[in-house]
């Protein structure tokens, strides 16, 4: 624990330095010449064909305080990478093949062990989505392969981890002139294979279906959007509802988000979160909300367990690519039957990569 600490201090720390001489710069009496542009490394033809869209690498520690004084707390440090990228057959990437490869070893995971702690080290990287894109015009896409969910403008609180991962094909629509909705969209995959992350290990169930979704989604203003889905997963019904509204002017906070959702059959039960974020100034962003998440709701983010749960956290900047997240969630009241986390702490260091080979023109 106090080793996890150690490396998260040393790695802000040498955050906090590169952001206070970046700042330097632009406050001196040094007059900086305009630089003449620099052509990125990796050529025109090279990314033709392939580009990266995200890559970033992690690390967090995270404390469970478990409810029955019978089992043990969670104490440990853990990693994660994230990359994502595309290759494409046209020079305006109407058709592509997009493709994710990230660390965790299920559903609901996309954390790798460090070995400090609670649990062995863990070094597996899967690839968890490849699926082929066609988007002939702006009003028409197809998607078929190993894909992610649409969660329209709700969050993982309600709907599923930002981790998980669908097998099957989706077609989406985005014509508001002549249907209202900025975008309809109709899914039909399989939901399945808990334990084996990988695509290429459940390719083999493209052809079956047991998670069906139907979503709207639409812009009614520049600072109000809302979606509503119904969604079909193994015999279970749900209604997810969310609005985000964007409007700094107005409200106090820069971004609420206000989501629920309603299982119809079987064993009806609800539930909803509601989430705010500040953005205090350039270098710091606060959030938080409050969750309320019924004790059958297994699938959805791990960090809103089962009962209600209020959450805390910021996002401070730490120079270009740098930036240090602590989160506090806690129980509030009984915890339902089978829900063990009372309180968690997560404090995630995060790498921008894509950001630092951008900023020194490798892409």
């Amino acid at each position: 624990m106090k080793l996890g600490f150690t490396l998260l201090l040393v790695a802000a720390a040498a955050g906090v330095g590169l952001c206070q001489g970046v700042h330097g710069q632009k406050g001196g009496a040094v007059a900086i010449p305009t630089a003449t542009p620099v052509e990125p490394r990796v050529g025109k033809e090279v990314k033709r064909w392939f580009d990266l869209d995200a890559a970033q690498l992690q690390t967090r520690y995270r404390f469970v305080d478990i409810a029955p004084a019978a089992l043990p707390n969670v104490s440990q440090q853990q990693w994660q990478a994230f990359l994502r990228g595309h290759f494409q057959f046209d020079k305006k990437a109407k058709y592509r093949v997009n493709w994710l490869v990230e660390t965790g070893n299920n559903f609901v995971s996309g954390w790798n062990n460090l070995g400090w702690g609670t649990g062995p080290l863990q070094t597996n990287l899967y690839v968890k989505q490849l699926y082929f894109d066609a988007r002939p015009s702006k009003k028409f896409e197809l998607q078929v392969g190993g894909i992610e969910f649409n969660r329209g403008e709700a969050t993982e609180a309600i709907t599923y981890d930002n981790d998980a991962y669908l097998t099957g094909e989706r077609i989406t629509v985005r014509a508001p002139k002549q249907l209202f909705f900025d975008e309809i969209s109709a899914t039909n995959a399989y939901l399945g294979d808990l334990l084996h992350p990988s695509i290429f290990s459940r390719l083999e169930h493209l052809a079956k279906s047991d998670y069906h979704q139907f979503l709207i989604r639409k812009q009614a203003t520049k600072e109000i959007g809302f979606s509503v889905d119904y969604t079909f997963d193994s015999g279970k019904d749900r209604l997810h509802e969310a609005v985000r509204i964007k409007a700094p002017k107005r409200l106090y906070l820069n971004t609420l988000i206000i989501e629920s959702y309603q299982r119809l059959d079987p064993q009806r039960d609800a539930g909803f979160d509601v989430f705010g974020e500040k953005v205090v100034n350039k270098l710091l962003t606060v959030n938080g909300g409050f969750a309320r998440i019924d004790r059958r709701m297994t699938l959805n983010g791990d960090k809103y367990q089962p009962g209600k749960r209020l959450y805390l956290g910021s996002v401070i900047k730490l120079g270009h690519s740098f930036t240090l997240n602590p989160v506090v969630i806690h129980a509030v009241g009984d915890l339902p039957a089978l829900s063990i986390q009372r309180t968690r702490f997560d404090l995630i260091l995060t790498y921008n990569l894509l950001e630092d080979l951008k900023r020194h023109h490798v892409l």
